[in-house]
């Protein structure tokens, strides 16, 4: 018994081959070509739309992290009387001190902020 495979690349965007096997020999239509086509196709826009959706959500991530960051930094500028290098300095050196990452020392400073200067 010797199948047949048909094979529909994407035309949208360059992902791969959407492969479509038979058990038995058959001739595919243009009709059968085409939805493979269009199926391929489909399925390339949605793997590409995830991709943007996740690296969208990346950079806001990232985005907040440093408005986060600006703000501690602007406390302890004030607070403390630091320059905007030192205090990043500064905030550095707690985070590889004590292995938490830059915004989640930011994230303690403005949370101490808030507690201590809640009227």
């Amino acid at each position: 018994m010797d199948g047949e495979l048909l094979a529909a690349d994407t035309v949208v965007v360059s992902i791969g081959v959407l492969n479509c096997f038979t058990a038995v020999s058959h001739d595919f239509s243009e009709t059968e070509v085409n939805l493979l086509r269009a199926v391929a196709n489909q399925s390339a826009v949605a793997i590409v739309n995830t991709e943007l959706m996740v690296k969208t959500r990346v950079i806001q991530e990232e985005l907040a992290a440093r408005k986060k960051v600006e703000q501690a930094k602007e406390i302890l500028m004030i607070n403390r009387q630091m320059t905007g290098e030192v205090a990043h300095r500064w905030m550095q050196k707690r985070s590889m001190d004590s292995r938490k990452t830059l915004r989640e020392v930011a994230e303690a400073i403005l949370l101490s902020y808030e507690i201590f200067n809640k009227q």
